[in-house]
């Protein structure tokens, strides 16, 4: 499993200012706060310099003052929408011959909190075509998705392997120019990601991209399926994968990840979990009713093969143990049936077996032996799960390997 990352703009305190014409003091070099001020009182402007005409940013504001009232009751919570300044109150001087001070302090987050997510909306899966991918963890996973993180997932994507966006919308903000990563407290602010705004004001992040990873850029419309980015590790990470989120803004500037349905290889519409394998499939094309990616069914000379280099043989010695390995689609608990039978014989081994319901993969080893008959020749191997035939495997066994 692979931890995962969130972006939070916390509070950001300006001090104490005395009279001046205009001061401008910006956050992460993003949202600014502006003061135009005059003998009798300042003007509280904010600005989102990167924001797209599409993008809203949420802000908290409040102000402590001496000799001062706001023309508006705080603390406040508003919206900005686009990239030009808003002014949100003015600060009056109560008393203009007497010394007159004030402090601003603020905290903010993109998006809208009163979007309210699509409920109908299915979700493409987050990859190219052809790659199959493990969920490394789902929601309210107890590693990193807790709290705020909550329905977040992370797709156990390899370095390099290409992102795309699982629904259409406008990219409002990326970085790609960080190039640290690892599981420790001080890279949780390093993650590489990508944020799109989604038609109900929903936004989705991907996060945890390569340097220099990012395909799109701020503004771009993008459709369900376009490549936006490569998979990496920067961030709060222990290794290559891709934390997809959806979330939204609450009024108190916590971040509100939201459940999502995806279409998969099951079905067109459902809530992906932890330990499934994934792969995207074509609308027009049938769901799939097998328990097992049947393309990596396979028999080994040993385990340590299958875990490091895969197993490609069909030949294998007489007397030695062989191992069949069978992925599974789903973690579930399973009835498993492997039937092994010698072409043109009547030699038949049965090995019968159940998995444990959070397995994500299985395997048995095997010795064939037989007293009465020669075991070398071409064999048939049929695996079953629950009574459905997965895959028949070829082989041979052999005195000479």
């Amino acid at each position: 499993m692979r931890f995962g990352f969130f972006i939070l703009f916390l509070v950001c305190p300006i001090g104490f200012l005395v009279a001046k014409e205009h001061s401008e003091f910006c956050s992460m070099e993003r949202l600014c706060v502006i003061y135009i001020q005059d003998k009798t009182g300042v003007d509280i402007y904010f600005q989102n310099k990167i924001a797209i005409d599409e993008t809203f940013t949420t802000v908290s504001v409040n102000a402590t003052s001496t000799n001062m009232r706001s023309s508006r009751k705080l603390p406040l919570v508003t919206v900005l929408k686009g990239p030009k300044r808003k002014k949100l109150f003015r600060l009056n001087v109560n008393k203009p011959n007497k010394r007159w001070v004030y402090q601003i302090k603020y905290k903010w987050i993109l998006g809208n909190y009163s979007a309210s997510h699509d409920p109908k909306v299915v979700y493409e899966l987050p990859f190219e075509k052809g790659l199959k991918v493990r969920v490394y963890q789902g929601y309210k996973g107890t590693k990193s998705h807790q709290g705020d993180n909550r329905y977040s997932i992370d797709f156990g994507l390899k370095e390099g392997d290409l992102i795309t966006a699982a629904r259409d919308g406008v990219v409002i903000d990326t970085e790609q120019k960080n190039n640290e990563g690892g599981f420790e407290i001080k890279y949780i602010h390093s993650a590489n990601y990508i944020k799109i705004l989604h038609d109900d004001g929903t936004i989705g992040q991907y996060a945890h991209l390569r340097y220099m990873g990012v395909l799109v850029k701020r503004g771009q419309r993008v459709t369900a399926g376009t490549p936006i980015g490569y998979a990496g590790s920067t961030g709060f990470s222990d290794g290559p994968h891709l934390h997809f989120e959806v979330y939204k803004p609450t009024r108190s500037l916590r971040k509100q990840t939201i459940p999502t349905q995806f279409r998969t290889e099951f079905t067109e519409a459902d809530v992906v979990k932890e330990g499934e394998l994934l792969w995207r499939r074509d609308p027009n094309l049938p769901v799939i009713k097998l328990q097992s990616d049947i393309d990596e069914i396979q028999i080994c000379e040993s385990v340590q093969n299958l875990e490091r280099l895969g197993c490609n043989g069909t030949s294998f010695a007489t007397g030695s143990p062989i191992y069949f390995y069978i992925p599974l689609l789903k973690p579930s608990r399973y009835k498993i049936q492997i039937s092994v039978r010698k072409n043109g014989t009547s030699i038949l081994k049965l090995y019968n077996w159940e998995t444990n319901s959070d397995w994500w993969e299985t395997y048995l080893d095997v010795q064939l032996e037989d007293p009465l008959e020669t075991l070398e020749g071409d064999w048939t191997a049929i695996v079953s799960i629950d009574g459905v035939v997965q895959k028949e495997v070829e082989f041979q066994l052999t005195s000479i390997k």
